[in-house]
């Protein structure tokens, strides 16, 4: 005899299909966002930095150095985001998997 698993929630709520592709998008999305986390400690330990003596130069070159890195960062998040958004969307909206 073979026996059919019922692909249900516990609460006999069909399931959605979602293929090990659409696992992997989603995984890259969130990997292209986790690289930025060194990027962002930098950017973080330069705007609390309160014990160096004041170096108004070096503060100048730095804050413009780091607004250029937040710039490209911002850009990036958005678009990730909002891609991480679409395939959440793309998955939500899946034909459910009826038996």
């Amino acid at each position: 005899m073979t026996e059919k698993k019922e692909m249900v929630t516990k609460k006999n709520q069909p399931v959605k299909a979602i293929t090990q592709q659409d696992i992997h998008e989603v995984k890259n999305t969130l990997g292209k966002l986790q690289s930025w986390i060194g990027i962002l400690e930098i950017l973080d330990k330069f705007f609390k930095n309160e014990n160096e003596p004041l170096n108004k130069k070096k503060i100048i070159q730095e804050y413009h150095a780091n607004a250029k890195i937040f710039e490209v960062f911002l850009d990036d998040f958005l678009v990730n985001t909002n891609a991480l958004g679409s395939q959440l969307e793309e998955l939500q909206s899946r034909e459910k998997i009826r038996n």
